[in-house]
């Protein structure tokens, strides 16, 4: 009995570690992606103002900023539905 005891301790205590180290995988993915994202939207924004005329590059940069922010909104609001 006592031997089914530890057992089953030990696997609760590798779930938690797991659990863990997946918890903190995650949170490096998304530190990644954040990065990514940031790179990327300020990157775009030098794209836009060299692939467009002049009295358009205000235009088309806000375009693209309200695109992002939507994109955003969807997804928070996709997260927290669940």
């Amino acid at each position: 009995m006592e031997s089914e005891q530890k057992s089953i301790e030990e696997t609760k205590e590798d779930m938690t570690f797991k659990k863990l180290v997946n918890v903190a995988v995650v949170i490096m993915l998304v530190g990644l992606i954040f990065i990514a994202l940031y790179t990327f939207f300020f990157n775009m924004q030098d794209a836009i103002s060299t692939l467009f005329e002049y009295r358009y590059v205000s235009l088309v940069k806000s375009i693209f900023s309200l695109v992002v922010i939507g994109v955003g909104v969807y997804l928070v609001k996709m997260f927290l539905s669940r």
